[in-house]
Protein backbone atom coordinates (compact mmCIF):
# COMPACT_ATOMS: atom_id res chain seq x y z
CA UNK A 1 0.00 0.00 0.00
CA UNK A 2 0.96 3.65 -0.44
CA UNK A 3 2.63 5.46 2.44
CA UNK A 4 -0.02 7.23 4.54
CA UNK A 5 0.97 10.47 6.29
CA UNK A 6 -1.17 11.30 9.34
CA UNK A 7 -0.98 14.49 11.40
CA UNK A 8 -2.41 14.14 14.92
CA UNK A 9 -3.59 17.25 16.79
CA UNK A 10 -4.22 17.40 20.55
CA UNK A 11 -4.71 20.58 22.57
CA UNK A 12 -4.82 19.20 26.12
CA UNK A 13 -2.61 20.60 28.86
CA UNK A 14 -3.11 17.55 31.09
CA UNK A 15 -2.45 13.89 30.39
CA UNK A 16 -5.73 12.09 30.86
CA UNK A 17 -7.59 9.22 29.22
CA UNK A 18 -7.91 10.89 25.83
CA UNK A 19 -4.19 11.65 25.64
CA UNK A 20 -3.33 8.09 26.63
CA UNK A 21 -5.59 6.84 23.85
CA UNK A 22 -3.82 9.13 21.36
CA UNK A 23 -0.48 7.74 22.55
CA UNK A 24 -1.66 4.15 22.21
CA UNK A 25 -3.00 4.83 18.73
CA UNK A 26 0.33 6.32 17.60
CA UNK A 27 2.17 3.40 19.17
CA UNK A 28 0.02 0.77 17.46
CA UNK A 29 0.10 2.57 14.10
CA UNK A 30 3.89 2.64 14.31
CA UNK A 31 3.82 -1.17 14.34
CA UNK A 32 1.81 -1.20 11.12
CA UNK A 33 3.56 -0.78 7.80
CA UNK A 34 3.41 2.32 5.61
CA UNK A 35 2.29 4.91 8.16
CA UNK A 36 4.19 8.13 8.91
CA UNK A 37 2.90 10.23 11.80
CA UNK A 38 3.26 13.76 13.09
CA UNK A 39 1.84 15.46 16.18
CA UNK A 40 0.88 19.05 16.91
CA UNK A 41 0.51 19.48 20.68
CA UNK A 42 1.52 21.74 23.54
CA UNK A 43 5.29 21.93 23.78
CA UNK A 44 5.22 21.23 27.54
CA UNK A 45 2.72 18.36 27.37
CA UNK A 46 3.40 14.80 28.45
CA UNK A 47 1.87 13.60 25.20
CA UNK A 48 4.44 15.29 23.00
CA UNK A 49 7.23 13.80 25.10
CA UNK A 50 5.70 10.33 24.83
CA UNK A 51 5.19 10.73 21.09
CA UNK A 52 8.82 11.70 20.63
CA UNK A 53 9.88 8.40 22.16
CA UNK A 54 7.70 6.66 19.57
CA UNK A 55 9.53 8.32 16.69
CA UNK A 56 6.61 10.58 15.75
CA UNK A 57 7.50 13.83 13.97
CA UNK A 58 6.92 16.57 16.54
CA UNK A 59 5.40 20.00 15.91
CA UNK A 60 5.33 21.56 19.41
CA UNK A 61 3.47 24.80 19.97
CA UNK A 62 2.36 27.16 22.73
CA UNK A 63 -1.41 26.77 23.12
CA UNK A 64 -2.86 29.19 25.66
CA UNK A 65 -6.54 29.28 24.70
CA UNK A 66 -9.07 27.90 22.19
CA UNK A 67 -8.64 31.03 20.05
CA UNK A 68 -4.83 31.11 20.17
CA UNK A 69 -3.69 31.52 16.51
CA UNK A 70 -0.34 29.81 17.01
CA UNK A 71 -1.65 26.21 16.80
CA UNK A 72 -3.44 27.12 13.57
CA UNK A 73 -0.22 28.43 12.05
CA UNK A 74 1.71 25.39 13.32
CA UNK A 75 -0.76 23.01 11.69
CA UNK A 76 -0.66 25.07 8.50
CA UNK A 77 3.13 24.82 8.41
CA UNK A 78 3.03 21.08 9.12
CA UNK A 79 0.61 20.50 6.24
CA UNK A 80 3.30 21.71 3.86
CA UNK A 81 5.07 18.42 4.64
CA UNK A 82 2.49 16.49 2.61
CA UNK A 83 0.29 15.03 5.31
CA UNK A 84 -2.62 13.14 3.75
CA UNK A 85 -4.98 13.49 6.71
CA UNK A 86 -5.48 15.25 10.06
CA UNK A 87 -6.76 13.44 13.15
CA UNK A 88 -8.01 15.91 15.76
CA UNK A 89 -8.25 14.27 19.18
CA UNK A 90 -10.35 16.96 20.91
CA UNK A 91 -12.66 19.85 20.13
CA UNK A 92 -10.06 22.63 20.34
CA UNK A 93 -7.74 20.61 18.14
CA UNK A 94 -10.58 20.26 15.64
CA UNK A 95 -11.22 24.01 15.63
CA UNK A 96 -7.57 24.73 14.91
CA UNK A 97 -7.34 22.04 12.23
CA UNK A 98 -10.41 23.40 10.44
CA UNK A 99 -8.99 26.93 10.51
CA UNK A 100 -5.63 25.74 9.17
CA UNK A 101 -7.30 23.81 6.36
CA UNK A 102 -9.32 26.88 5.38
CA UNK A 103 -6.25 29.11 5.37
CA UNK A 104 -4.24 26.60 3.36
CA UNK A 105 -6.87 26.26 0.67
CA UNK A 106 -6.26 22.51 0.45
CA UNK A 107 -8.97 19.94 1.12
CA UNK A 108 -7.05 17.76 3.59
CA UNK A 109 -9.49 15.27 5.19
CA UNK A 110 -10.08 15.74 8.90
CA UNK A 111 -11.04 12.92 11.28
CA UNK A 112 -12.16 13.98 14.76
CA UNK A 113 -12.46 11.84 17.90
CA UNK A 114 -15.37 12.24 20.31
CA UNK A 115 -14.82 10.46 23.63
CA UNK A 116 -17.52 11.96 25.86
CA UNK A 117 -21.26 11.32 25.95
CA UNK A 118 -22.27 14.89 26.81
CA UNK A 119 -23.82 17.15 24.19
CA UNK A 120 -21.50 19.10 21.90
CA UNK A 121 -21.24 22.83 22.56
CA UNK A 122 -20.76 23.62 18.87
CA UNK A 123 -22.31 20.95 16.60
CA UNK A 124 -21.66 23.17 13.56
CA UNK A 125 -17.92 22.80 14.14
CA UNK A 126 -18.12 19.03 14.32
CA UNK A 127 -20.25 18.89 11.17
CA UNK A 128 -17.28 20.26 9.22
CA UNK A 129 -15.14 17.21 10.02
CA UNK A 130 -15.07 14.59 7.28
CA UNK A 131 -15.55 11.77 9.80
CA UNK A 132 -16.17 11.59 13.54
CA UNK A 133 -14.91 8.64 15.56
CA UNK A 134 -17.30 7.92 18.43
CA UNK A 135 -15.88 5.63 21.10
CA UNK A 136 -19.25 4.04 21.88
CA UNK A 137 -22.81 3.77 20.61
CA UNK A 138 -23.84 6.08 23.45
CA UNK A 139 -21.52 8.81 22.16
CA UNK A 140 -22.69 8.22 18.58
CA UNK A 141 -26.32 8.55 19.68
CA UNK A 142 -25.71 11.96 21.26
CA UNK A 143 -23.90 13.13 18.13
CA UNK A 144 -26.77 12.01 15.89
CA UNK A 145 -29.30 13.79 18.09
CA UNK A 146 -27.41 17.03 17.44
CA UNK A 147 -27.71 16.72 13.69
CA UNK A 148 -24.49 14.97 12.64
CA UNK A 149 -25.28 12.67 9.68
CA UNK A 150 -24.97 8.97 10.48
CA UNK A 151 -22.74 8.45 7.44
CA UNK A 152 -20.14 10.76 9.02
CA UNK A 153 -19.98 8.78 12.28
CA UNK A 154 -17.88 5.67 12.88
CA UNK A 155 -18.04 3.80 16.16
CA UNK A 156 -14.51 2.67 17.02
CA UNK A 157 -14.14 1.83 20.73
CA UNK A 158 -10.99 2.81 22.56
CA UNK A 159 -8.80 -0.04 23.74
CA UNK A 160 -5.96 -0.81 26.09
CA UNK A 161 -2.57 -2.34 25.47
CA UNK A 162 -2.53 -5.89 26.74
CA UNK A 163 1.25 -5.84 26.25
CA UNK A 164 1.67 -2.91 28.65
CA UNK A 165 -0.64 -4.45 31.23
CA UNK A 166 1.48 -7.59 31.28
CA UNK A 167 4.34 -5.65 32.90
CA UNK A 168 2.73 -5.50 36.31
CA UNK A 169 3.78 -3.50 39.35
CA UNK A 170 1.89 -5.19 42.19
CA UNK A 171 1.53 -3.67 45.63
CA UNK A 172 1.79 0.01 44.65
CA UNK A 173 -1.87 0.87 45.06
CA UNK A 174 -2.27 -1.03 48.31
CA UNK A 175 0.67 0.85 49.78
CA UNK A 176 -0.68 4.21 48.62
CA UNK A 177 -4.11 3.43 50.05
CA UNK A 178 -2.70 2.22 53.36
CA UNK A 179 -4.21 -1.23 52.92
CA UNK A 180 -2.66 -3.98 55.02
CA UNK A 181 -2.03 -7.52 53.71
CA UNK A 182 -5.30 -8.85 55.18
CA UNK A 183 -7.49 -5.93 54.19
CA UNK A 184 -9.72 -5.82 51.15
CA UNK A 185 -9.36 -2.76 48.92
CA UNK A 186 -12.27 -1.26 46.99
CA UNK A 187 -11.61 1.69 44.73
CA UNK A 188 -12.19 3.76 41.66
CA UNK A 189 -9.92 5.58 39.21
CA UNK A 190 -10.64 8.80 37.33
CA UNK A 191 -10.57 12.56 37.36
CA UNK A 192 -12.33 13.93 40.41
CA UNK A 193 -15.10 15.62 38.45
CA UNK A 194 -18.85 15.63 39.00
CA UNK A 195 -19.69 13.34 36.08
CA UNK A 196 -17.60 10.53 37.55
CA UNK A 197 -20.13 9.99 40.36
CA UNK A 198 -17.61 9.72 43.20
CA UNK A 199 -20.13 11.16 45.63
CA UNK A 200 -22.41 8.19 44.91
CA UNK A 201 -19.50 5.86 45.58
CA UNK A 202 -18.86 7.47 48.97
CA UNK A 203 -22.53 7.40 49.92
CA UNK A 204 -22.62 3.69 49.04
CA UNK A 205 -19.51 3.04 51.12
CA UNK A 206 -21.19 4.70 54.09
CA UNK A 207 -23.98 2.10 53.95
CA UNK A 208 -21.63 -0.91 54.20
CA UNK A 209 -18.44 0.26 55.93
CA UNK A 210 -19.53 -0.87 59.39
CA UNK A 211 -20.26 -4.38 58.09
CA UNK A 212 -16.78 -4.66 56.56
CA UNK A 213 -14.25 -3.35 59.06
CA UNK A 214 -11.51 -5.20 57.16
CA UNK A 215 -12.04 -3.12 54.01
CA UNK A 216 -10.45 0.13 52.88
CA UNK A 217 -11.74 2.40 50.14
CA UNK A 218 -9.77 4.60 47.76
CA UNK A 219 -10.28 7.20 45.03
CA UNK A 220 -7.31 7.55 42.66
CA UNK A 221 -7.20 10.76 40.63
CA UNK A 222 -7.37 14.47 41.08
CA UNK A 223 -9.59 17.31 39.94
CA UNK A 224 -11.92 20.16 40.88
CA UNK A 225 -14.19 18.00 43.06
CA UNK A 226 -11.42 16.87 45.39
CA UNK A 227 -12.11 19.27 48.26
CA UNK A 228 -15.84 18.65 48.16
CA UNK A 229 -15.34 14.88 48.15
CA UNK A 230 -12.86 15.02 51.03
CA UNK A 231 -15.42 17.07 52.96
CA UNK A 232 -18.17 14.58 52.12
CA UNK A 233 -15.95 11.74 53.33
CA UNK A 234 -15.60 13.45 56.69
CA UNK A 235 -19.30 14.22 57.03
CA UNK A 236 -20.12 10.57 56.34
CA UNK A 237 -17.75 9.46 59.11
CA UNK A 238 -15.38 7.78 56.65
CA UNK A 239 -12.23 9.86 57.10
CA UNK A 240 -10.30 6.91 58.57
CA UNK A 241 -11.54 4.45 55.93
CA UNK A 242 -11.17 6.36 52.64
CA UNK A 243 -8.00 7.75 51.07
CA UNK A 244 -7.28 10.13 48.19
CA UNK A 245 -3.73 9.36 46.96
CA UNK A 246 -4.01 11.50 43.81
CA UNK A 247 -3.08 10.59 40.26
CA UNK A 248 -0.90 7.52 39.69
CA UNK A 249 1.14 7.08 36.50
CA UNK A 250 0.63 3.81 34.62
CA UNK A 251 -2.02 2.80 37.11
CA UNK A 252 -3.18 -0.05 34.90
CA UNK A 253 -0.01 -1.97 35.73
CA UNK A 254 -1.06 -2.09 39.39
CA UNK A 255 -4.84 -2.15 39.09
CA UNK A 256 -4.96 -5.80 40.16
CA UNK A 257 -4.25 -4.58 43.71
CA UNK A 258 -7.94 -3.73 44.00
CA UNK A 259 -10.27 -6.46 45.25
CA UNK A 260 -13.22 -4.61 43.71
CA UNK A 261 -13.18 -1.81 41.14
CA UNK A 262 -16.15 0.57 40.96
CA UNK A 263 -17.08 3.02 38.19
CA UNK A 264 -20.21 4.88 39.39
CA UNK A 265 -20.31 7.51 36.64
CA UNK A 266 -23.11 9.89 35.78
CA UNK A 267 -21.72 10.20 32.22
CA UNK A 268 -19.04 8.16 30.48
CA UNK A 269 -17.84 7.94 26.90
CA UNK A 270 -16.55 4.40 27.27
CA UNK A 271 -14.60 3.99 30.52
CA UNK A 272 -11.04 2.90 29.74
CA UNK A 273 -10.07 2.93 33.44
CA UNK A 274 -12.72 0.26 33.99
CA UNK A 275 -11.45 -1.59 30.94
CA UNK A 276 -7.94 -1.67 32.38
CA UNK A 277 -9.38 -3.05 35.61
CA UNK A 278 -11.31 -5.72 33.71
CA UNK A 279 -8.17 -6.89 31.92
CA UNK A 280 -6.17 -6.52 35.12
CA UNK A 281 -8.19 -9.24 36.82
CA UNK A 282 -10.56 -7.12 38.92
CA UNK A 283 -14.25 -7.74 39.44
CA UNK A 284 -15.76 -4.50 38.14
CA UNK A 285 -19.01 -2.77 39.12
CA UNK A 286 -20.29 -0.41 36.42
CA UNK A 287 -23.07 2.12 36.39
CA UNK A 288 -25.34 1.98 33.37
CA UNK A 289 -24.28 5.44 32.18
CA UNK A 290 -23.32 6.27 28.61
CA UNK A 291 -20.71 4.04 27.02
CA UNK A 292 -20.39 1.84 30.11
CA UNK A 293 -23.37 -0.07 28.72
CA UNK A 294 -21.32 -0.79 25.58
CA UNK A 295 -18.38 -1.85 27.72
CA UNK A 296 -20.50 -4.20 29.81
CA UNK A 297 -22.18 -5.84 26.83
CA UNK A 298 -24.41 -8.77 27.75
CA UNK A 299 -21.85 -10.34 30.06
CA UNK A 300 -21.37 -7.74 32.82
CA UNK A 301 -24.33 -6.47 34.89
CA UNK A 302 -24.72 -2.72 35.35
CA UNK A 303 -26.19 -0.64 38.18
CA UNK A 304 -28.62 2.24 37.54
CA UNK A 305 -26.72 5.54 37.83
CA UNK A 306 -27.32 7.13 41.22
CA UNK A 307 -28.82 4.02 42.81
CA UNK A 308 -26.71 4.22 45.95
CA UNK A 309 -28.48 1.33 47.69
CA UNK A 310 -27.99 -0.99 44.70
CA UNK A 311 -24.31 -0.12 44.44
CA UNK A 312 -23.87 -0.67 48.17
CA UNK A 313 -25.60 -4.03 47.87
CA UNK A 314 -23.28 -5.18 45.09
CA UNK A 315 -20.16 -4.05 46.96
CA UNK A 316 -21.42 -5.85 50.06
CA UNK A 317 -22.06 -9.03 48.07
CA UNK A 318 -18.60 -9.06 46.50
CA UNK A 319 -16.79 -8.24 49.74
CA UNK A 320 -18.66 -11.09 51.46
CA UNK A 321 -18.23 -13.75 48.77
CA UNK A 322 -14.83 -14.61 47.29
CA UNK A 323 -16.43 -16.99 44.77
CA UNK A 324 -18.64 -14.17 43.47
CA UNK A 325 -15.57 -11.95 43.10
CA UNK A 326 -13.72 -14.64 41.17
CA UNK A 327 -16.66 -15.29 38.83
CA UNK A 328 -17.16 -11.61 38.03
CA UNK A 329 -13.42 -11.15 37.52
CA UNK A 330 -13.39 -13.96 34.94
CA UNK A 331 -16.38 -12.46 33.15
CA UNK A 332 -14.75 -9.04 33.13
CA UNK A 333 -11.51 -10.38 31.72
CA UNK A 334 -13.39 -12.20 28.97
CA UNK A 335 -15.37 -9.12 28.00
CA UNK A 336 -12.38 -6.80 28.28
CA UNK A 337 -10.43 -8.90 25.80
CA UNK A 338 -12.64 -7.53 23.04
CA UNK A 339 -11.25 -4.00 23.54
CA UNK A 340 -7.56 -3.78 22.62
CA UNK A 341 -5.52 -0.86 21.32
CA UNK A 342 -4.32 -3.00 18.42
CA UNK A 343 -7.91 -3.56 17.30
CA UNK A 344 -8.64 0.16 17.66
CA UNK A 345 -5.62 1.03 15.50
CA UNK A 346 -6.58 -1.39 12.72
CA UNK A 347 -10.10 0.02 12.53
CA UNK A 348 -8.81 3.61 12.63
CA UNK A 349 -6.26 2.93 9.91
CA UNK A 350 -8.99 1.54 7.67
CA UNK A 351 -10.94 4.76 8.19
CA UNK A 352 -7.85 6.85 7.45
CA UNK A 353 -7.30 5.09 4.13
CA UNK A 354 -10.95 5.48 3.21
CA UNK A 355 -10.87 9.21 3.94
CA UNK A 356 -7.53 9.77 2.20
CA UNK A 357 -8.43 7.59 -0.78
CA UNK A 358 -5.31 5.47 -0.58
Amino acid sequence: MNLLNVLHVDSAAEYRGGQNQARLLMKELRALADVRQGLVARRDSILISEAGELGVDLHPVSWLSPIDPRPVLRILAALKRDYDLIHAHDSHGLQSALAARWLGGRRTPIVASRRVSVRMRSPSTWKRADAIVAVSEAVASVIREQGIPSESIRVIPDGVSTEELEHRLPGRLRDMAGAGPNQKLVGTVGALTLEKGHDWFLESVALIAADHPEARFVLFGDGPERDRLVGLTGSLGLADRVSFPGTVEEIGRSIGDLDVFVMPSREEGLGTAALEAMLGGCPVLLSGAGGLVDLAGELIPTIPPGDVAALAGEMDRLLSDSAARSLLARQCRERGGEFTSAKTARSTLALYREMAGC
